[in-house]
């Protein structure tokens, strides 16, 4: 009787694990795995534009031992359209104080789809 609950409860918890990895797949490694691909293909062809920052948001995630912050930018496409779109960024502490809220920056856009971005993070020179 004890052998059988040993193996009941040995059971459980492997069907607990499971779900709990595949939960953490499915909500944290795949999509970060995806935006890299996504973000990798804007920044090669994608359009610059300016953007301003509206927020910046501490993640409980950490990457390369700096906290993960959910970026959001305003900007407006060269066809004049106005967007809002976040990407998510492990920011050290210098950079903290450059994306704060009211504070401009760069970014790219992809023209098929204005809201896939990418941080681009330089002065905007005609022709980028």
């Amino acid at each position: 009787m004890l052998d059988m609950l040993s193996t009941i409860l040995k059971v459980a918890l492997l069907i607990i694990a499971f779900f709990a990895l595949g939960r953490f797949l499915y909500r944290d490694i795949i999509p970060s795995v995806k935006s890299g691909f996504v973000e990798s293909k804007v920044v090669k062809t994608g359009i610059a534009v300016n953007a301003d920052i509206i927020s910046a948001q501490q993640t409980t995630a950490w990457g390369g031992n700096k906290p993960i912050y959910l970026l959001t930018f305003h900007y407006r496409t060269n066809e004049g359209v106005e967007y809002e779109s976040g990407i998510k960024k492990a920011l050290s502490n210098d950079e903290i104080e450059k994306f704060k809220p009211g504070n401009g920056t760069t970014i790219k856009y992809d023209p098929k789809n204005p809201k896939s971005i990418a941080l681009y993070d330089r002065p905007l020179i005609l022709g980028d």
